[in-house]
């Protein structure tokens, strides 16, 4: 079949395009075909055909009569109408890209995922062992219902892929929801239960022991709207598995009531016994921000707050991607990218993608110092707009005193939370040449980017003080990119 279209486009390639005729037609009358032109009447004939009969003359018809010439079309150069790169149909190659030839383009897809959560537990994942553990040793030993958060780009979603393909191989059953703002309870659980067989409910076979039904557990909630105990009461006839329910993305979720419901049942489920877990994950600071507060189910809760990532995992992200692609970061291209990211797995895939595609693009396998400016250049452009505002309007035209202290807010030690001291600010080993502001400035600079037109920090109040931290974690790598460049950090 391949060969047969390869066949068919050499041919159409040699044909050379019909010149159009330049005459006008008159009102209501039928345009003549135009003659052939002598190179296309004397085409080679294939064996067994007969030669076309040749066409008489046709002469030109007159042209209408204008009482002013009609103007000239202007002639406007045409652009290139962009086209997908990759073709999916026939199993054709698909052309090269931006220097990179497409297997190798794949391959840096699937070795540096920035875009998309990581779905397998290979060689690709990496670090968060102690996060996975405490998951679960809440899940198996003590029987509690496990929420997962923390702020964007750290993974979370990836984790609880590792999780749910951990659970699967220990004999749990795990199904799976990403949530919408416009997500109801009861459609929420026929969607979970939907991939439960009924079989599994002990009032038909006693756990898949007996005779087994082949319908799913959803068929047997009553129709419409159904209450949080009669849901319970399926829950409770689980017998022969452990169902772990799995609501990822639960922060976009708008609906009070639901979030009520879900804590009412979260206490149920811990007073009967079921066996039936259900693991919530979302982007929040604390619990109370993700579930509301509920106080009747914290001790039926274990919260596990995901962190950054160290410097070491995030390095063997780079490591294991570069593997994988056949390529080599070098030491310093490294050192670089474990800086910016801050421990962020999302802006180390994104910056070892870029890194990658360039060092291949110039015909190298090795990646340098030297691609990491274009790398930095491509995520600054690809950075969220709001963000990208937020600090224009927060260090103004001139950046000058505001953007040196965001700078070395953004380089300060930080905890798991991100948040941070005055005092850390002048830890930071300032650049040849720079000059560490006093602590004076620090603080009036500090409480300026808290209080000001353009808040970028907020206060975490403690016993005995304060710390501070950034409203969005990201604006840290935001800061860091936009002033890598001028700091000469690449």
């Amino acid at each position: 079949m391949r060969s047969f279209f390869r066949k068919r486009r050499g041919q159409d390639e040699t044909i050379p395009p019909l010149e159009t005729s330049s005459i006008d037609i008159p009102p209501y009358t039928v345009a003549p075909a135009p003659p052939l032109r002598p190179a296309e009447t004397q085409r080679p004939l294939s064996s067994g055909a007969r030669p076309p009969t040749p066409m008489p003359e046709i002469s030109e018809p007159p042209r209408p009569r204008f009482r002013h010439a009609p103007p000239e079309p202007t002639s406007v150069p045409a652009e290139e109408l962009p086209r997908f790169a990759f073709s999916v149909t026939h199993g054709m190659r698909p052309a090269t890209v931006s220097g990179i030839e497409p297997e190798v383009a794949k391959v840096l897809r699937e070795a540096f995922t920035p875009t998309r959560p990581k779905r397998e537990v290979n060689a690709l994942f990496v670090g968060r062992l102690g996060t996975i553990r405490r998951i679960i040793s809440a899940i198996e030993e003590e029987r509690a219902h496990v929420v997962l958060y923390g702020d964007r780009g750290r993974g979370k979603t990836s984790l609880g892929n590792a999780v749910e393909q951990i659970a699967a191989q220990a004999g749990y059953l795990p199904t799976k929801l990403t949530c919408s703002a416009e997500l109801g309870f009861e459609e929420m659980f026929r969607t979970l239960l939907k991939r439960v067989p009924s079989g599994y409910l002990g009032a038909d076979s006693g756990g898949y022991a007996g005779t087994r039904n082949f319908g799913t557990a959803d068929e047997r909630l009553p129709p419409g709207s159904f209450t949080v105990t009669q849901l319970v009461d399926l829950l409770d006839e689980i017998s022969g598995t452990h169902v772990l329910m799995m609501l990822d993305e639960y922060d976009r979720l708008q609906n009070e009531d639901v979030k009520n419901k879900l804590a009412e049942l979260i206490k149920n489920l811990s007073d009967r016994g079921c066996q039936a877990t259900l693991f919530i994950i979302g982007v929040a600071e604390s619990v109370d921000q993700l579930l509301g507060k509920h106080p009747s189910i914290q001790r039926s809760l274990v919260a596990v707050h995901l962190p950054p990532m160290s410097d070491r995992e995030i390095e063997r992200i780079i490591l294991s991607g570069s593997e994988m692609a056949g390529l080599t970061f070098s030491a310093e291209a490294r050192r670089i990218i474990v800086g910016l990211s801050k421990g962020l797995p999302y802006y180390a895939q994104l910056l070892s993608l870029h890194a990658a595609r360039t060092a291949v693009a110039r015909g190298s396998r090795d990646v340098e110092r030297a691609d990491m400016a274009d790398a930095v250049r491509r995520c600054t452009e690809e950075a969220e707009r709001a963000l990208l505002e937020i600090y224009h309007r927060a260090v103004g035209p001139d950046e000058g005193r505001v953007a040196d202290i965001l700078y070395l807010a953004a380089q300060a030690e930080y905890d798991t939370y991100g948040s941070f001291t005055p005092a850390d600010l002048q830890a930071v080993r300032p650049a040849q040449g720079e000059r560490m502001p006093s602590m004076d400035v620090i603080d009036a600079t500090l409480d300026h980017l808290v209080d000001g037109q353009a808040p970028v920090l907020e206060r975490v109040i403690l016993p005995g003080g304060y710390r501070l931290r950034f409203r969005n974690q990201m604006m840290r790598q935001i800061i860091l990119l936009i002033q890598a460049p001028k700091r000469g950090l690449v």
